[in-house]
């Protein structure tokens, strides 16, 4: 990232003004599956919402095995998420588990926890579907691991208050905020960062869709604008067309008309001839 330190300053400083996070209802750190589903929930979504989904979808299975063998719109469903990222969430929900059991023959993840921390991350980031927002939460809440989520939502607040790069991805900002923060910040920053995002989510959705709208009626605008171009270069095109069609006719008519001229020339020298000939021959016949 260019001017990361400047950046990490008023990171930091941002930091030190945002209030203190509030207690959220959230799974135990040591419940591993459920801090992984949980932060699928949140993920660029909010607490509430988050803790409503999750609560409906733990009423709605058996265990976590089901809810990996079930269709994406089914966990939509069970979620009750209307969001954009309904489908996408589910469908990455959906896989993550599928990774794990693939790799442990079974929904679980205590086993991850005899690994070495390197080891952890390495496996936590590697799991298909997984986004650089859920495998920080989970390496942090569960393992202890120092690692920073970020979303889209967290992206945008950030932006707004200059304290990262614009056009910074999720993933660069999670692992670029976890170099800049220390380990003993950790816990307080993702607890006030997530608050927040709480507050401020209706702003920042109402802010995209203003954003959209302009984005919208500039692209109809160059549309409409392309259309009139495209309008006034078909005429031109079709005026020049007309022009060429004229010179070419004007032409044609110049030169029949030349050649007509050039017929009645003709026909004047035959018709001269014809008489001088005529002249001669009676000159001759009274020379005899």
């Amino acid at each position: 990232m260019k001017n990361s330190a400047k950046y990490a300053k008023k990171l930091n400083t941002l930091l030190r003004k945002l209030p203190a996070g509030k207690p959220r209802r959230e799974p135990e750190s040591d419940d591993y599956l459920g801090v992984l589903i949980h932060s699928f929930m949140l993920w660029e979504s909010t607490s509430s919402k988050a803790a409503t989904a999750y609560g409906k979808l733990q009423s709605a299975i058996e265990d976590y095995n089901e809810l990996r063998v079930s269709m994406p719109d089914e966990i939509v469903d069970w979620m009750g998420d209307s969001s954009e990222h309904a489908d996408e969430r589910a469908r990455r929900l959906r896989a993550t588990l599928n990774a794990i059991y693939l790799r442990e023959h079974d929904v679980v993840l205590a086993a991850v926890a005899q690994l070495k921390k390197a080891e952890i991350r390495e496996y936590v980031e590697s799991l298909e579907g997984i986004v650089p927002f859920v495998s920080a939460r989970v390496l942090a809440i569960c393992f202890d691991i120092h690692a920073m989520p970020a979303d889209s939502q967290l992206l945008d607040l950030l932006e707004e208050s200059e304290a990262i790069e614009p056009g910074t991805s999720s993933d660069e900002a999670s692992r670029w905020m976890t170099r800049q923060l220390s380990s003993d910040q950790g816990e307080a920053a993702i607890s006030k960062m997530q608050t927040w995002v709480d507050t401020e989510s209706r702003r920042i959705v109402q802010s995209r869709q203003r954003r959209e709208k302009a984005s919208q009626k500039q692209a109809d605008q160059r549309m409409k604008e392309r259309r009139k171009e495209r309008a006034a270069d078909a005429k031109q095109r079709r005026a020049e067309r007309e022009e060429a069609a004229r010179k070419r006719a004007a032409k044609a008519a110049a030169k029949a008309e030349a050649a007509r001229k050039a017929e009645e020339r003709k026909a004047a020298k035959l018709k001269e001839a014809e008489k001088a000939a005529r002249e001669k021959a009676k000159k001759k016949a009274a020379k005899k």
